[in-house]
């Protein structure tokens, strides 16, 4: 299964992804330095090996989403 998030790297920033819910080991959120001297939240998605990505949905709605997921396979 995938869910499908949006990308908040500066260089794909916008970018939708899947991401498939088999690989996440742990999502985090907090706040960053862009580069800019703006902060912005930013939701982290750890998927070893293969690294983490930067999303703009909020861990909230991440966890939700899984669960969601996690419950119709029941």
């Amino acid at each position: 299964m995938y869910i499908t998030l949006t990308n908040i790297a500066e260089a794909h920033k916008g970018n939708k992804i899947a991401i498939n819910t088999d690989l996440i080991a742990t999502v985090f959120e907090t706040t960053s330095d862009r580069g800019s001297g703006v902060l912005e939240n930013v939701t982290y998605v750890f998927c070893p090996p293969h690294g983490t990505w930067e999303v703009q949905e909020s861990l909230t709605e991440v966890v939700t989403e899984l669960n969601a997921l996690n419950w119709n396979k029941k």
